[in-house]
């Protein structure tokens, strides 16, 4: 398989010019599979902390608490949002709209609004884009409004900074999804970025010798190079996956600055 002979052709510094006609597709599946080596850790770190958390709502509750008269008769129990009818309780705080028992096939308004179905949460940003959450799984424990709605002082605030937390924890399955989609498109992009910038910095090595690489082949040399950053990208990132990102794309500046430095002259001269 083509890939297990590029991985070779990455530890091959001294006849690395040699895979620089090699098929541009088989090219750009290695190096996104490199990529995806590199990007690993910190895409773990995001799953195992749940992904980046919203914040908005525990904060708006932890900044002000809120005034509210809950519906007495309405509870958070076993995954599911009850209540002894089919009214529902439309309340506000500061920027974001409350919407408790809501029934399906309600209009909703294009603001931020959290909408409490019977087995779902639903948030809705300005803009009108919807966020899902099912069967309440931030709500571990049982939540009966009666007993916010009496409770006082400092024991009130601190129930509803967990209420914020536990609406955010509801969204927990697509904030990570979200958050590794967003993590892995952007440092791709920005390792995209790299690999157009480094090419262009190596074609002033043209100016020093009477033939050299043309710009699509020192892309395929710098992305065969990947192979070593990547690894150790994937290694220190484990242990601290924003200095593993940083590494990875310093080791490959300076790898390539070194192979071109004691093989270059042999292959261009």
């Amino acid at each position: 398989m083509f890939l297990a002979k590029y991985l070779k052709y990455s530890l091959d510094f001294k006849n690395i010019f040699n895979y620089v006609n090699e098929k541009s597709w088989k090219v750009i599946i290695y190096f996104l599979i490199l990529s995806f080596i590199a990007i690993f850790p910190s895409n773990y770190k995001i799953i195992s902390e749940q992904g980046w958390r919203l914040d908005f709502i525990e904060e708006s509750f932890m900044a002000e608490t809120p005034t509210w008269e809950l519906p007495d008769n309405c509870s958070i129990i076993g995954g599911t949002f009850n209540c002894d009818s089919d009214t529902e309780t439309v309340l506000s705080h500061r920027d974001i709209t409350f919407v408790f028992n809501a029934q399906e096939g309600r209009e909703i308004e294009n603001e931020k609004t959290i909408l409490f179905y019977e087995n779902k949460i639903v948030y809705q940003n300005a803009e009108g884009n919807f966020m899902t959450g099912s069967n309440y799984q931030g709500f571990t424990d049982v939540l009966l409004f009666r007993e916010l709605n009496l409770m006082q002082g400092e024991e009130k605030a601190v129930a509803y900074q967990e209420f914020g937390a536990q609406i955010e924890a509801s969204f927990g399955n697509y904030i990570v999804l979200y958050s590794v989609l967003v993590n892995t498109v952007t440092t791709l992009g920005i390792y995209v970025l790299y690999l157009v910038l480094l090419g262009l910095i190596l074609q002033l090595f043209r100016f020093g010798y009477s033939k050299f690489m043309n710009y699509v082949q020192s892309i395929k040399f710098l992305v065969f190079l990947m192979g070593v950053p990547s690894i150790i990208g994937f290694i220190v990132g484990m242990i601290e996956p924003a200095f593993g990102a940083v590494l990875f794309q310093f080791s490959m500046g300076i790898i390539a600055m070194l192979v071109m430095l004691f093989y270059g002259k042999k292959y261009f001269a």
